[in-house]
């Protein structure tokens, strides 16, 4: 039986993601490594407090799986130097670790327009994020480009719901690639994901998806 990694179980996707994995029989734990202290229960849990800001000095534990999926926004971070620590910064060194410790697959959350090349800051940030990691050349990479993410947040995002409710009436063969996903699909996605280990390094889309 499998044991997972889990860092951004509080987030929208995290969250699903760890429900999911606490009721998959391939997976005997389940290890959150959260900066602040959570309330999942369950006995597959073991939650560690972590310093992010010092992840060069902690050794990752042996696990089959790392799931990243932390994310921010710039409004929520304070600053973009914040949002680049969080978005960036935190998942290649989170990589780092995986390779250090030869965890077979490292599973990553970006974004749809992830692009170093892109002028928006977001879709830049990520691009340079996805870029780092692959160049880390893991033993397995899987990295998901989810469009607008539905889901209850502690947080209200006024652009996420004016963009879900005009997604509503896309056709379904019109940019496939933007359409809207829950929360719970994509971790669904994510695990199926992390099962596959035949490329080093694989992205999704939603339109694949």
């Amino acid at each position: 039986m499998k044991t997972a990694l889990v860092v951004g179980a509080t987030g929208v996707v995290g969250k699903a993601l760890v429900e999911l994995l606490c009721e998959d029989p391939r997976y005997q734990q389940i290890i959150l490594w959260v900066r602040r202290a959570v309330t999942f229960s369950h006995p597959k849990i073991l939650v560690q407090q972590i310093d992010f800001d010092q992840l060069e000095n902690i050794t990752m534990p042996a696990v089959d799986e790392v799931f990243c999926t932390l994310g921010t926004t710039l409004k929520k971070a304070g600053s973009k130097a914040q949002f680049l620590k969080v978005d960036v910064q935190y998942p290649i060194a989170l990589a780092t670790l995986a390779k250090q410790a030869n965890a077979p697959c490292f599973v990553f959350v970006s974004a749809i327009g992830a692009n170093v090349q892109s002028n928006l800051f977001y879709y830049q940030a990520k691009g340079k994020a996805e870029q780092a990691l692959t160049a880390l050349q893991l033993n397995c990479l899987q990295i998901t480009r989810p469009s607008l993410i539905l889901g209850e947040r502690a947080d209200f995002r006024l652009g996420e719901k004016i963009a879900a409710w005009l997604f509503k009436f896309l056709p379904a063969n019109v940019l496939a690639d933007y359409r809207s996903m829950t929360g719970q699909q994509i971790a669904e996605k994510l695990i199926e994901q992390a099962q596959d280990h035949q490329e080093k390094v694989k992205i999704y889309y939603p339109s694949k998806m």
